[in-house]
């Protein structure tokens, strides 16, 4: 069966279940007497005049200044408008003026609508929420999150007094080089664009926004703005019915409660020349409201666009678009003008007022079912936090997360794996700055990153092909680019042949923060991302991506080429590398979690510390990592997350025990047997019964601890100082292991300190006592069994293939001091701040590596170890120790 009509038949199948649902307007049944009887007294109170100006929502804006606020007022005062349409502004502010405006009703509240396609954020910008658009949107295949945001998208607009939604756009956009709709347009299928718009209208409608599908017949074949011109649509009537007017008709018998008409030229309904579709009674009253048998309420775009305007005057427009058919005219230019010209109309018998005033009620009706019978002030106070919630933002990026579309993989570079084996770096075109893609990226691996403007010059172009030739891997994100066709779409000529050269070079991963139909552009290349957007979410997702912190299983919404096909993609696998996001993603509360913030200010107050990093995880997800405070109490550098500390005894975790369950599941040790088997030393000593599992866990008779620094010191106790018969501030051949700077210690007294542990006394009873001693011996076993030192086989049986470049002993051999933080300012044994050395005395007498502490490293890296472990040895698509051994 052919795979679109699979889609077609599901779509039916899905729709057919919300059949029965009633419009909030259809007229099939008899309305409940106490609407009847409300509609009537509205209707009854009203003047002629009041009853037109109910079928007309005016312009407002909230961020225009008092002259537009007093224009609206009077409008609304004088003339008793039906409704605004909100545009620019902020929420607290069109939250005041919709309660200053609606104070001047007198018969019935305004209807309030606003264009909110992909959220608020539309009209607010940094003040709200944007969710994805909607070309984005088309690429997800779970429908069922539209539906989400549908809700989402109603619940902020309710709270912010907003009744109708002008959404979802049902234009079938499959014209590249269209100005208007391009992104707005769930893309060229009829079927996705159809299925798509009923969840986001369904997810609306359910919780009390009412939808309006937008543009009838179908703005999405045009390369003019009805915004400035008139577009043509040159299509007969058969392929306007199956393709342009297929989601009209769809949502038009499912439920939708508006329509919007658009300002179009189509021959094939209306040869009347200059005569949009808006108004023209052949488009409106003949197809919409007869063929299609649609009840709801119907809209015309804005009147003031010059795709009417152009052709009609004030007043004509609207009273031309009444006789058309329409419900309600949006945005009209000049509301005396619309109502002389109507009454007008309807002396002179062009307008039935039978039928005018049939459509007074059916408006009172909508608000009716909409709640609009009484004001209800808005509470300005938190509308702005409690419409930008948490949640909200994890939804926006689990949309996010389900449309990034890997459009080809042809050599399954993507997630990337074995990172030890791969040299890779990246380069943000159209960013001299650090991008948030790149910070990301930098999370998962040691990258080398490059950054260049949009406009790749001839010198420039040849110093990035030499230096990038030197990687495996070069992940491309371009960046800042444009939606116009006409502009390709921000890519110059020098980008494309500066990529067509790099890729001879070297692999070159592209990922494209903007059009699909840039693709056109990117034929040649095997390994393509399309992320749609470039906002911060996106840039961030798409990295976790390229690691495999999440599979990816977006379809392209359009073809952009030949090979770039509508459908076309690759799903990826998930390889369980840590992703980052909310707390409200993995069902966790942002606002306790900001708690951490008091405690951590808290402890620097009193002087606990100078200052702290937090990282927290959960299912697999980092949703906090925050660093507070200084490196030291003199306040000269502030932490940053990715700073290095000392991890003490967390060595014994991440580096001995992990080191240990390798070598327990290679067999080369047993857990279960005696330790002197493996580390022969303590065959004849009083420790060669003690069993691997007795000692890790700290019930081999074992003494906590044993001060082998006090033995080096000299006894005062004001004015301790390292003895130089064990110490010199200089490194020689009898004095090498550095404690510390400026401090070797000789270099045959680390067999002092094992010999005196293994002539130690053993504790009495064999029960839980804590001790650092067992680790020493630990990290010889390692030692002795494979052959390396416990620091480079941890780093090359894990740290390393892990890509955790922050994990190591003895930092200050590879990392700057300011990177690492220091740990102590020493009074008692090394008389110096320690700094990139290890804190604990032990381990520096062995110079910085001991299975008890030594190890180096930052939040992240560390998270990624213990969630190794929570995978049960598995991460990044590789098995590094057995489920067994793990438990």
């Amino acid at each position: 069966m052919n795979s679109r009509i699979v889609i077609f038949l599901f779509f039916v199948a899905l729709i057919g279940l919300n059949a029965a649902q009633p419009s909030v307007l259809s007229t099939g049944q008899e309305p409940p007497s106490e609407e009847s009887q409300w509609v009537d007294s509205i209707f009854n109170a009203m003047t002629p005049s009041e009853r037109i100006a109910q079928l007309m929502m005016v312009r407002a804006h909230s961020n225009l200044g008092p002259d537009h606020v007093a224009k609206v007022e009077k409008i609304v005062k004088q003339y008793q408008v039906g409704g605004l349409c909100f545009f620019q502004g902020t929420p607290e502010k069109q939250a005041e003026l919709t309660n200053r405006y609606q104070m001047l009703t007198r018969h019935v509240p305004l209807m309030i609508g606003m264009d909110a396609e992909w959220g608020l954020g539309m009209r607010f910008k940094e003040d709200g929420i944007s969710f994805p658009r909607q070309l984005m949107l088309g690429a997800i295949q779970d429908n069922r999150l539209l539906y989400e945001m549908g809700k989402e998208v109603a619940r902020q607009s309710k709270r912010l007094g907003v009744h109708v939604n002008f959404a979802p756009v049902a234009d079938v956009n499959n014209n590249p080089e269209n100005p208007v709709i391009n992104t707005r347009s769930f893309g060229e299928d009829r079927y996705n664009v159809a299925a798509k718009c009923y969840m986001y209208m369904r997810g609306m409608q359910d919780h009390g926004l009412m939808a309006c599908a937008k543009h009838f017949p179908g703005h999405g074949d045009t390369n003019v703005d009805s915004h400035y011109d008139l577009p043509v649509i040159p299509h007969d009537i058969n392929r306007l019915d199956s393709i342009e007017m297929f989601p009209f008709r769809l949502l038009s018998q499912h439920g939708i409660q508006s329509v919007m008409v658009a300002h179009l030229s189509v021959p094939a309904i209306d040869n009347t020349p200059n005569r949009p579709t808006s108004l023209s009674p052949k488009a409106v009253d003949d197809i919409l409201r007869d063929q299609f048998g649609f009840e709801g309420l119907i809209f015309t775009d804005g009147l003031g666009m010059k795709g009417v305007s152009k052709h009609y005057k004030p007043g004509q427009t609207e009273a031309e678009a009444l006789r058309a058919g329409n419900d309600v005219l949006l945005l009209p230019q000049d509301v005396p003008a619309a109502l002389r010209e109507i009454e007008a109309y309807l002396e002179a018998g062009k307008l039935d007022l039978e039928d005018i005033n049939s459509r007074v009620k059916k408006v009172l009706r909508a608000k009716y079912r909409l709640g609009i019978t009484r004001i209800k002030p808005i509470a300005v106070e938190n509308i702005r936090a409690e419409i930008n919630s948490l949640k909200a933002l994890a939804l926006k990026r689990e949309l996010t997360r389900n449309a990034l579309t890997m459009v080809r993989n042809s050599y399954d570079l993507v997630p990337f794996q074995a990172l030890d084996s791969l040299n890779i770096a990246s380069l943000s075109i159209g960013s001299t700055d650090r991008t948030p893609f790149q910070q990301t990226l930098g999370n998962y691996t040691e990258l080398t990153h490059y950054n260049t403007a949009s406009e790749i010059s001839s010198s420039r172009s040849k110093q990035l092909l030499r230096q990038l030739s030197e990687h495996d891997i070069i992940v491309v994100g371009l960046h800042k680019m444009s939606s116009s066709a006409r502009k390709d779409f921000g890519i110059t000529p020098k980008t494309r042949q500066f990529l067509n050269s790099l890729q001879k070079k070297t692999k070159v991963v592209l990922v494209v923060f903007g059009s699909p139909y840039s693709l056109r552009f990117f034929d040649s290349f095997e390994e393509v991302m399309v992320a749609y957007d470039e906002d911060d979410d996106t840039q961030d997702l798409a990295a976790q991506a390229l690691f495999g912190a999440f599979g990816v299983d977006g379809r392209l919404p359009v073809t952009a080429s030949p090979i770039s096909r509508f459908n076309q993609g690759v799903t990826t696998r998930h390889l369980f590398r840590l992703g980052y996001s909310l707390p409200e993603e993995v069902g966790m509360d942002g606002k306790v979690l900001a708690q951490i913030e008091t405690l951590a200010k808290e402890a620097i107050r009193k002087r606990a510390t100078p200052g702290c990093v937090v990282l927290v995880a959960k299912d697999g997800q980092v949703v906090y990592n925050q660093a507070f405070g200084h490196h030291t109490y003199r306040k000269l550098k502030r932490l940053q997350t990715d700073d290095l500390f000392d991890l003490a005894s967390i060595t014994k975790v991440a580096a001995t025990t992990l080191s240990v369950m390798k070598l327990h599941d290679e067999g080369t040790l047993n857990v279960y047997e005696p330790m002197s088997r493996f580390l022969t030393a303590l065959d004849s000593t009083n420790k060669a019964d003690m069993t691997v599992q007795d000692v890790m866990a700290h019930r081999a008779q074992l003494k906590p601890w044993i001060p082998f620094y006090e033995q080096t010191i000299t006894s005062s106790r004001r004015n301790p100082r390292p003895l130089s018969r064990y110490y010199h501030k200089k490194p020689t051949s009898q004095y090498s292991i550095p404690v510390t700077e400026k401090l070797y210690m000789r270099n045959d007294y680390t067999d002092v300190i094992r010999q005196q542990i293994y002539e130690s006394e053993l504790l009495s009873k064999r029960r839980y006592k804590y001790s650092d001693l067992g680790f020493y011996l630990l990290s010889d076993m390692v030692e002795e069994q494979s052959g390396q030192s416990l620091d480079q086989y941890a780093a090359e049986q894990f740290y390393q293939k892990l890509g955790l470049a922050s994990t190591t002993f003895n930092p200050w051999k590879n990392f700057p001091k300011s990177k690492i933080v220091p740990t102590e300012e020493d009074r008692y044994f090394r008389r110096q701040r320690i700094h990139g050395y290890v804190h604990d005395m032990g381990a520096a007498m062995l110079g910085g590596v001991s299975g008890h502490a030594g190890l180096f490293s930052n939040a992240n890296d560390l998270a990624v170890l213990m969630q190794l472990l929570l995978n049960d040895g598995y991460y990044g698509g590789r098995r590094y120790l057995s489920a067994e051994t793990v438990h």
